[in-house]
């Protein structure tokens, strides 16, 4: 049998994985793309599949980790998950102070997505495909979700609602667009500007970070046998993809004391 392995391109779009079939009524909505004999569906790429993927792998761990809960822990997932609860909860009290509860939930799922994202291929997961003359060409199952441009947008877009519509809670919808003028009227254009870059800034960092680390491990394989550039995976996929999990979760959280004022210090 002829085993054949396959790197994926450096740069491509996010691949679509499959389509979910649409009846004859939805053929015109938005997305709906035609498959082939007169049937439409709705492609889902593999940057959806790996967040899914992300998803259920959480939702399983903590699953399994609060199963069976101790005031004294007996397992190591429940020591683990309570470390992880604690390291979370002082690095937000540490910048929110007495707002921690409102945004411990929201910031501690961003950040679990993130690094679960960041972190998907680092994990040898392989997928296989039948060449049809009896080989079988392995790949990689999975494309790490935040190296595609639309999640981190979208990412950076939710963290932006958040900081924003905080913002406007403490200030008021008035007080929110006069605080563009501030402190002169002058820096009115350079303010709004500065409010606009914050999500650019946000989702080109963590895509530019997770795009280039998977276009060098790329280029390495293609150049080097596969066991030269492997233990690259440990600075490119784990490392770095930590990292950028905490710089992300730290701007959200600097953006979002900013917005709440000098009521963080009360």
């Amino acid at each position: 049998m002829n085993i054949s392995f396959f790197t994926p391109p450096l740069v491509e779009g996010p691949k679509i994985a499959f389509f979910v079939p649409l009846p004859k009524f939805l053929h015109q909505v938005p997305l709906a793309m035609d498959v082939g004999n007169g049937e439409f569906g709705l492609p889902v790429t593999m940057t959806v599949v790996g967040s899914w993927f992300c998803m259920l792998i959480l939702f399983l761990i903590f699953k399994l980790g609060t199963r069976k809960l101790e005031i004294i822990p007996k397992t190591k997932l429940q020591i683990l998950l309570e470390s992880l609860l604690v390291f979370l909860d002082n690095l937000i009290f540490q910048s929110l102070g007495k707002y921690k509860d409102k945004f411990i939930s929201f910031i501690s799922c961003l950040f679990l997505f993130i690094l679960s994202g960041n972190i998907l291929t680092f994990f040898p997961i392989p997928w296989f495909s039948n060449l049809g003359d009896g080989g079988i060409k392995l790949y990689p199952a999975f494309r790490t979700p935040t190296a595609d441009l639309n999640t981190t947008v979208g990412l950076a877009l939710l963290t932006s609602i958040v900081f924003i519509g905080t913002n406007i809670k403490q200030s008021g919808l008035i007080g929110y667009i006069k605080g563009f003028a501030s402190p002169v009227p002058i820096l009115l254009p350079l303010n709004i500007v500065g409010e606009i870059a914050k999500p650019i800034n946000m989702s080109f960092r963590l895509f530019g970070n997770m795009f280039a680390g998977m276009v060098i491990m790329g280029l390495l394989y293609k150049a080097a046998p596969a066991v030269v550039p492997a233990p690259l995976h440990l600075y490119f996929d784990l490392f770095s993809g930590v990292v950028q999990s905490f710089v992300f979760v730290m701007l959200s959280i600097v953006h979002i004391q900013s917005s709440l004022g000098d009521s963080v210090k009360d």
